[in-house]
C-alpha cells in the first residue's frame, strides 16, 4: 500500500463516518470523538504490548499474536489520520518538516 492508497482509505473513511455515524455532530464534537478514539485505541495497543511480552495478567492474557499486535499499531494509525483530517492537518507535511528537525537538532549528538 502506499501513502496515496492510505490517504484515500482515510477520505473514504471520513466521509463514511460522517454520513452514517450521529449526522448531527458538530465539527467540534467529531473532534472530541475522535481524540477519545486515538486513547481507547492507544489503550488496546499498550494491553497488546503488555501481553506480548507476558506483562499482562493471567486473564487478559488470551490468544495474543503478532498479527493482533500488528492490528493495534495500525488502529492507532488509522484514528490518528483520521483525527488530523479533522483538524486540516496534512500528516505527511508535519512528518516531513519534523523529521528535518530531528535530523538537524538531535542526530548531531550521534555523529562524531
Amino acid at each position: 500500500m502506499t501513502i496515496e492508497d492510505f490517504q484515500k482509505f482515510i477520505d473514504e473513511q471520513d466521509a463514511l463516518f460522517r454520513s452514517t455515524k450521529n449526522t448531527s455532530r458538530t465539527e467540534h464534537e467529531r473532534v472530541l470523538a475522535r481524540t477519545v478514539k486515538i486513547s481507547e485505541e492507544f489503550g488496546e495497543l499498550c494491553d497488546e504490548v503488555l501481553a506480548s511480552m507476558g506483562d499482562q495478567r493471567t486473564g487478559k492474557m488470551g490468544d495474543r499474536s503478532i498479527e493482533s499486535l500488528s492490528d493495534k499499531f495500525a488502529d492507532v494509525v488509522i484514528t490518528t489520520f483520521l483525527l488530523a483530517k479533522s483538524m486540516d492537518v496534512n500528516v505527511m507535511e508535519a512528518l516531513e518538516r519534523k523529521i528535518r528537525k530531528i535530523r538537524e537538532k538531535h542526530n548531531k549528538q550521534y555523529v562524531a
